[in-house]
Parts: structure tokens; C-alpha cells; sequence
């Protein structure tokens, strides 16, 4: 029996550590009437049985007596913060006042004693036994060893320069908010986990962000505040527990139809993560057949990926959605809104303006106010209550919001003066002489790379970057379930899923060949056409070639270069491929993208006026013998 209830109970805690509270006291359940004699099984099932009360899982009463009977050297803070929740008061004196009881343990129960009064809406006296969090145990470590927490105090000009960013990327959005909204903090210095850093650099440009990582001996000694405490400094200025702030606004992009975010899944084991999720099947099944959707799942699992490549209505970003909190505001910002529990995607789209459909958990946050409405934080926030949730409401709340993102302004594109954000990118159907459209804009000083060597088929060379050809393009091709050939499957014609990292990534790329950024660049593939839209937000300045051809040339070079040939040597194959391609070329004509036409007969039969224009907006210098001998047949 001993062995057997070990077994479990080791089950059990994996489960408990991983948020399953439920599937935790399935297990423990039947262990409960008749404990196991081994006292260290006993010891771990009664954790166990009073941490799932802790998230109101199991007989709470027979939970309260046990809290009771217990001796007051085990686990006090967790029974502490249990004795609140279940109110038991006599048993909360009793912990609080053990002799044993350690100053870190007196914070811990300060901590829960204020998180026990915000979630009560009792906020004048739950924010100052809050900020003791700072050396509690419950807590997660918020001051770095090397730093000296100082209390926030009431008047801001007595404030510390520098500022901890604490807990998780939608607790360091609401505090964020609230000290921009104080205004007194612009060059600060800011300290926290690295991938916070981009928040401050784009919200805060002034100010200095110091990660965790970097703090050295120079650093002892550091007197700083903690971010969440300026909420409740907020509070007792404005009697509000959120601050009407905005960090960015909603975008739209011309030519592309609206998408809704959806996420299912939220939070942590330690605040309730099965009241943050639906499974995501049934999710999907809320939603409408008519709608496109882009899944802001931070933690999605591959059998999660699968679930959603299936489903012609969902994109998965083309990125890790965790690993830059900016990047991922940037991919909510063009959204026609965002359909989530309650997580941090709340946050990116309330301090965004972005319509959010906010599902809420049974037990809602503090951050929502008394009557646990997200609206009470963002105005752009529809709130429904989980349980209430269905396909009807979410029909008309798409319905809505379709509308108000068919009335946003389409946005403008950014003036870029830095040559390396200016690229020239060629395009056009394959076998419609791209390649000899860039050897005469490389033969100008059009800086490209190492390029894939000609063959029989293209002698003169394909003018076209290896590295991003098979180190990017293919790749994201692959990734969205395509052919990364381009041409036996393509991936969607009217919107593709974002790719915040691919400006960055090209130019690491650019930089191992070489590139020093002093003239520009170009890459050229007709599979471009295919992922034009992803190219045309990392670069909303590059110059587009639109490279034409006769219809027929180019069905016919289809048919009988061997690398396309072995697809097809029917004309009757490559006819609906080419439309398919066209059809992308037209929607990328009406992007409002800077785009150049060459016809390529008229260029090869020495119709200089073709690439003229292009070498001149590339800044390059046109000379007409360097095109001519550029022309020129072997």
C-alpha cells in the first residue's frame, strides 16, 4: 500500500506543479478516507489535499478541519493563505502567531493578507500589506540580491531612479502603464528579465533597462522601487485600479482582410489555470466558419499546432510569440480584435485599443475591478463570463467589431531614410526573366550576396541570394504547410501569419555575406510573389519589381526547363499555376507598396527605359553601356 499510494501521490504533486488541480484530486481522492501509514505519504497527501483547496478543489470543510488539526510548523504560508480563503480566522491567528514564525514568514502573510483585501475591493488597506511581497515566500523573488528594495513612496518626487519589473508580462504591462501614466519616470532606470527590454526601449526610449543577467558588483547596493506598487500609489491618487493609458493604436493594413487573435489558454498552476482554459477543439468550435483567426497561444503544443494547420480559418505565427512582448504587440496592433481568457494578451490589446473579447474565469483578478468587468481596465474590452460563452455571442461580437476595423484608417507607411530598410526585391512568374532584370541591377552595384551559379538552363547565372533563398524563403514556405519550391502547394493568397523576426533575421544573414550597409541591396526569387506580404512588413520602403513576360514564353520555358519540367511538360498544368501567381502579383500591385513594372521582352531586346527607373530609385547610377553589356548573350 505504502509503494502503491508513493506512486500516486508522486503523480499527484507532477500534476498539482503543472496547474492540473482537478486531475491532482482525482488521484488523491481516493487516498483521502484511509491516509497511507507512511507518515512522509501522510505528510504529502495532506499538502496536497489542502493545496487543491487552496484553488477551491475538493470537500473544502473536511479541508477547513484539517487546516485546523494540523500543528502550526507546517507549511505555514500556504495554510495561512488557505485559513483566508476558506475564512477561518481562528486558524490564520494560530499560524500568525506560532513562535516560530519568521520575519519572511510575517511578509508572507502581510502579502496574503493584502491580496486577500484587493480581491475583496478593499484596496486602501490591501495595497500597503501588498508591498511586502518583496520578502515573501509565497511570491516569486522580485528584488535581486545585489539590490535594496526601498517602499514606494507618496510623493513621487521622492522617488528612486531605478524601477523592478516584477511577475509576469501582463502584471509588467498594468504596472508599466501606471507609471507612464505618472510621467515622472521617462529616464529611469528600469530592471527585470531580459525579454522586458524592448517594452522600455519602445515605450520608454529615454529610459535605461537593466536585465537581471547583467547585474554586476558595481550594482551593489542598488536602491530601487517595485513597478506593481505605483498601481496602488495610482489608486490612492485617482481612486482607479487602472490607469487610462495607451501605449500604441490599432493599425490597418491596406489589402488585407481583418483576423481575429484567439487565446485559450491562461495563467499559471498558481492562479488558476483550468478556470483560464478551454480545451482548444471545442474552442474552435465557438468560433464562426467565416472568420480567419491567428492563435497568440505563448505555450501552444505540437498536437495544439496541428489542431490549428488543419483548420483553414487559423494561422500560427511564424514566431514565438513569448520571445519579444513588442514584436507580439506589433502582430496584435492590424488585428480585427482579440478573443481570449484571461492572460496577457489582455493587456497587449487593452493598451492598444484593440476590440478584446475578454472571457472570465469564475474567479476573476483584482486587476477587473469589483463587479469583474475587463472594461474597468480597458475601454475597448466586451467582457463575457466563461460559463455563458457560445457560438452566438461571439457571431455578433465578430459581426461588430468587423465593422469598426473596416472603418479604421488604413495605416500609413513609415518614411525610412537607412538604405539597408530599402531593398530592391524582383519578383514575377518563374521563368519570366528575373534573373536577367537583377544581373543588370547587380551589374550597377546592387549589392547581393553570394548567388546560385548558372546552369544549363540560366548560364548566365540566377542572380538570386542562396543564403535567404534556402536559409528564409524556403523555409517559411515550409513552415505555413506550402511547397518551399513554390509550386506544387502555396500558402494562403489573402493574408499570411506574421513573421516579426524576419527583417532581423535577414540581416544577420546579410551580415555573414559580407554586407556593410553602405549602398543597397536586393534579393530576387519569383517565389517572393508568394510571400510578398511578409517581405512588404518587414520592409514597407523596399522597391518591388514586377518582373512580365509574354504568357507564352513563359508557359513554354515552363514546360522545358528541366527543374520546372519534371513537375509538368503540359501547358494545360502550368496555365492555372501562372493565374494562381498573377493572382498574388495583383494583390500586391494594390498593396500601396512602391512598385516598378519591367517588361522583360522590351528590356532583352534593349529597351533601357524598362530598369532605368529602378536604378535610379535605388540610388544607383545609370549608365546605359553598363545594361547594354549586362544584356548581353554569350
Amino acid at each position: 500500500m505504502t509503494e502503491e499510494a508513493g506512486t500516486i501521490l508522486a503523480r499527484a504533486q507532477e500534476a498539482f506543479n503543472a496547474g492540473r488541480v482537478s486531475d491532482c484530486h482525482t488521484l488523491i481522492e481516493p487516498l483521502i478516507p484511509a491516509p497511507p501509514e507512511d507518515p512522509r505519504d501522510r505528510a504529502r497527501l495532506a499538502y496536497l489535499q489542502l493545496g487543491c483547496a487552496l484553488y477551491q478543489t475538493g470537500d473544502l470543510a473536511l479541508a477547513r478541519r484539517l487546516n485546523a488539526e494540523l500543528p502550526t510548523q507546517l507549511w505555514r504560508p500556504m495554510r495561512y493563505r488557505l485559513s483566508l480563503r476558506l475564512r477561518d480566522p481562528a486558524t490564520a491567528r494560530r499560524l500568525r502567531t506560532d513562535p516560530g514564525v519568521t520575519e519572511k514568514e510575517r511578509d508572507d502573510f502581510r502579502t496574503t493578507a493584502g491580496l486577500h483585501m484587493l480581491w475583496a475591493r478593499r484596496y486602501r488597506t490591501g495595497f500597503p500589506l501588498y508591498a511586502c511581497r518583496h520578502n515573501a515566500i509565497l511570491f516569486p523573488r522580485t528584488v535581486p540580491k545585489a539590490m535594496v528594495h526601498v517602499p514606494l513612496p507618496a510623493d513621487p518626487g521622492q522617488d528612486e531612479d531605478t524601477i523592478i519589473l516584477e511577475q509576469g508580462l501582463g502584471d509588467v504591462l498594468f504596472h508599466l502603464a501606471h507609471v507612464r501614466h505618472e510621467g515622472a519616470h521617462e529616464t529611469a532606470r528600469f530592471v527585470g528579465l531580459r525579454k522586458y527590454g524592448p517594452l522600455i526601449r519602445r515605450y520608454f526610449p529615454r529610459a535605461t533597462y537593466l536585465p537581471y543577467e547583467e547585474l554586476t558588483e558595481t550594482h551593489q547596493g542598488l536602491r530601487a522601487h517595485l513597478a506593481g506598487d505605483f498601481v496602488g500609489r495610482g489608486f490612492a491618487r485617482t481612486g482607479r485600479v487602472a490607469a487610462p493609458v495607451t501605449f500604441d493604436s490599432p493599425r490597418r493594413r491596406t489589402g488585407e482582410p481583418p483576423v481575429w487573435g484567439i487565446c485559450w489558454r491562461g495563467g499559471s498552476g498558481q492562479n488558476r489555470r483550468e478556470e483560464r482554459h478551454i480545451a482548444l477543439r471545442v474552442f474552435l468550435d465557438l468560433l464562426p466558419r467565416d472568420a480567419r483567426f491567428l492563435a497568440l497561444q505563448f505555450d501552444m503544443t505540437p498536437e495544439e499546432r496541428e489542431i490549428l494547420t488543419a483548420d483553414a480559418r487559423c494561422m500560427v505565427p511564424l514566431a514565438d510569440v513569448a520571445a519579444n512582448p513588442v514584436e507580439t504587440i506589433n502582430m496584435i496592433r492590424p488585428l480585427a480584435g482579440v478573443i481570449s481568457v484571461d492572460s496577457a494578451n489582455w493587456h497587449m490589446a487593452g493598451l492598444c485599443g484593440v476590440p478584446l473579447l475578454a472571457i472570465m474565469n469564475r474567479t476573476a483578478h483584482w486587476f477587473w475591478g469589483p463587479d469583474a468587468r475587463a472594461e474597468n481596465a480597458y475601454p475597448c474590452a466586451t467582457t463575457i463570463r466563461k460559463e455563458v460563452l457560445d457560438p452566438g455571442h461571439i457571431a455578433d461580437w465578430i459581426d461588430e467589431t468587423r465593422k469598426a476595423w473596416s472603418a479604421r484608417p488604413a495605416s500609413v507607411r513609415p518614411a525610412i531614410a537607412d538604405i539597408r530598410r530599402r531593398p530592391v526585391l524582383v519578383t514575377g512568374l518563374p521563368r519570366s526573366a528575373t534573373s536577367m532584370t537583377m544581373r543588370v541591377l547587380h551589374a550597377h552595384g546592387l549589392w547581393l550576396g553570394e548567388t546560385v551559379p548558372g546552369n544549363r538552363e540560366n548560364p548566365q547565372g540566377y542572380f538570386e541570394s542562396r543564403v535567404i533563398r534556402d536559409g528564409i524563403v524556403k523555409p517559411l514556405l515550409s513552415d505555413m504547410g506550402a511547397d518551399p519550391l513554390g509550386v506544387r502547394s502555396f500558402p494562403p493568397r489573402d493574408v499570411l501569419p506574421p513573421c516579426p523576426p524576419l527583417a532581423r533575421r535577414i540581416t544577420r544573414a546579410l551580415r555573414r555575406e559580407g554586407y556593410d550597409g553602405s549602398g543597397p541591396w536586393g534579393f530576387k526569387d519569383p517565389k517572393l510573389t508568394l510571400l510578398w506580404q511578409l517581405f512588404d512588413r518587414a520592409y514597407p520602403q523596399a522597391i518591388w519589381v514586377i518582373v512580365r513576360r509574354d504568357r507564352g514564353k513563359v508557359l513554354d520555358s515552363l514546360c522545358r526547363t528541366s527543374f520546372m519540367a519534371r513537375h509538368s511538360t503540359s501547358p494545360e498544368y502550368w496555365t492555372p499555376f501562372c493565374n494562381a501567381y498573377d493572382f498574388r502579383l495583383n494583390l500586391l500591385r494594390g498593396s500601396g507598396a512602391r512598385i516598378f513594372e519591367v517588361d522583360a521582352d522590351a528590356l532583352s531586346s534593349g529597351d533601357l527605359d524598362q530598369i532605368r527607373p529602378v536604378i535610379d530609385a535605388a540610388g544607383l547610377t545609370f549608365e546605359a553601356a553598363t545594361a547594354r553589356a549586362a544584356l548581353a548573350r554569350p
